[in-house]
């Protein structure tokens, strides 16, 4: 019995602070091997889900970034989810992770979408890494363009 109190008391002193904080990423474009895909050039060879979210929840929502990958995620924070068709090219500018997530790195690569759907008015779009696979996009570097 005292067990099970000792480890609810760590699991809310854990679970507490945790869910109000934001994430904190690292720039790891330097890094391998997120490196040797920074500049790559990639095609949808099968849609692939943007979903747009917002960090203030409230009545009129304004996007504040997008998250790009698949099966993606729901929320009150979601301010659009929409379908990236195949032939649309994403370019790897840079890398980053996650370092105060408590189960995983979340890597991920801010990119450029072309064309750029008009929900995204330019806000950040990243693509998570677990997304790179042939299964959704084939990438090429900059002098190999699909």
């Amino acid at each position: 019995m005292r067990f099970c109190k000792l480890v609810t008391t760590v699991f809310i002193w854990v679970a507490i602070p945790l869910a109000g904080c934001s994430a904190i990423y690292r720039d790891v474009s330097s890094v391998s091997p997120y490196k040797e895909r920074i500049g790559q050039v990639c095609e949808v060879v099968t849609p692939i889900r943007a979903h747009g979210y917002t960090f203030k929840l409230g009545r009129n929502k304004e996007t504040d970034a997008i998250s790009i990958w698949n099966p993606g995620f729901s929320g009150p924070e979601v301010t659009f989810v929409l379908s990236i068709q195949p032939g649309t090219k994403i370019t790897l500018l840079e890398a980053r992770e996650c370092v105060n997530c408590p189960f995983d790195r979340y890597p991920e690569y801010l990119v450029q979408v072309s064309p750029e759907p008009q929900q995204f008015s330019g806000k950040p779009a990243y693509l998570r890494d677990t997304s790179l696979t042939p299964r959704y996009l084939r990438c090429a570097s900059g002098a190999n363009l699909p």
